[in-house]
């Protein structure tokens, strides 16, 4: 098999917690390789005090070639954030030059990226593009998609989506989802360091994790109330977990900032490893984070989703979903009592790196055109 010969300069961009716990294994793999010059930056939440300064996380795995930027403040439109990671990351691809720009998902400044890639000509790879959720990240990761030359997908109905969007099919490669990678290693922290590290003193505990709906701001305050008072009847020790940034996590801030419940332990932030372990080792996991959908079923977890963030997700039978109005104690403890884990593997077998890789190394990866073109579907395709 032939490897390329020239060294590539790659250039990763992470801007929350989330998407940084799907590129690390492929960072991580990249940078034991002499064919590659890994460049990462960071900005976003991760540079939001408020949240825990994620950046120190990253840095905490890889130390060079780093570069940094604050793109908002807390409560800045979405539309104010694209403008300003535009200009920023256009000034960092004019200076390293990169052969290849990655990132992840449906963030605006992934859709910044994404631009600044496609406007300047270079090569630009969407990881886990395909998705569906129901809300608007599926119009900003859609975008993405149509703005990206090359797609790394985590199942086959997302291969089958970006087709269908009229990208070409042999430049989608499904490698799974990445963040599956750590699960499978089974290199997890211990319960017991994460309760030492994060101070949680109950034995047994359930998550929420509870993020805005940016077409919903109106009724966010009303609905995360009604869940606090839906958990505080549940009469469960709960992890509560910051949400992510999007405009009305204020909202979500200021109601949890009123909880008394001796039961529940708030944390702004948990290091990807840790989280993945709290969850594996949880009773189960409420709210309306992917984690539900993705990590959950992996590690065996109940999980219990509310409202409609996730609803055209992936779903299965080991995932229950309720309306916020359809919230019931009864038919949790139900879900609970005849939950049976599965097998089988949506999103792949944790080796998305490796699959990356291999990928990368292929000389004809390379010679993949700047220029797109629409690839129509043929009849009865």
């Amino acid at each position: 098999m032939k490897f390329i010969k020239n060294k590539k300069k790659i250039l990763f961009l992470t801007s929350t917690r989330a998407d940084f716990g799907k590129l690390k294994s492929l960072i991580k793999i990249l940078k034991t390789r002499k064919e590659f010059e890994v460049y990462i930056v960071i900005t976003g939440m991760h540079m939001l005090e408020k949240f825990g300064n994620t950046y120190h996380e990253v840095k905490m795995h890889f130390r060079s070639k780093i570069i940094k930027f604050k793109n908002q403040s807390l409560g800045d439109r979405l539309e104010i954030i694209l403008s300003k990671t535009s200009e920023r990351f256009s000034k960092i691809v004019k200076k390293i030059e990169p052969d290849l720009i990655v990132i992840h998902g449906d963030r605006v400044e992934a859709l910044a990226s994404a631009l600044v890639g496609s406007l300047n000509h270079i090569l630009t790879a969407h990881i886990e593009g395909g998705e569906v959720s129901g809300t608007i990240d599926d119009t900003i990761r859609h975008a993405v998609t149509k703005l990206s030359h090359i797609h790394f997908v985590g199942s086959s109905a997302a291969k089958n989506r970006i087709t269908k969007m009229g990208e070409i099919k042999k430049h989608i490669f499904n490698i799974g989802s990445p963040d599956i990678d750590a699960i499978i290693e089974k290199k997890l922290p211990t319960i017991k360091n994460i309760k030492k590290r994060y101070s949680i003193k109950f034995n047994n505990y359930s998550i929420l994790l509870w993020h805005p709906v940016t077409s919903k701001i109106n009724t966010l305050r009303e609905d995360t109330n009604k869940l606090i008072r839906f958990i505080d009847r549940l009469n469960e020790n709960f992890v509560i977990i910051y949400p992510n940034n999007d405009p009305g996590s204020k909202i979500i801030l200021n109601c949890y900032e009123k909880i008394k419940n001796t039961k529940y332990k708030v944390l702004k932030n948990l290091r990807f490893e840790y989280f993945l372990a709290l969850l594996k080792n949880a009773k189960f996991i409420i709210g309306n984070s992917s984690s539900a959908i993705y990590e959950a079923p992996m590690l065996g977890t109940p999980a219990i989703n509310i409202g409609d963030r996730q609803h055209k997700r992936m779903n299965s039978k080991i995932i229950k979903n309720l309306g916020i109005d359809e919230m019931d104690v009864l038919k949790i403890y139900k879900f609970l009592k005849s939950y049976k884990p599965i097998e089988k593997k949506f999103y792949g077998y944790g080796n998305s790196d490796k699959k990356f890789l291999n990928i990368l190394l292929k000389p004809n990866f390379w010679n993949i055109s700047k220029q797109k073109f629409f690839s129509d579907l043929k009849k009865n395709q």
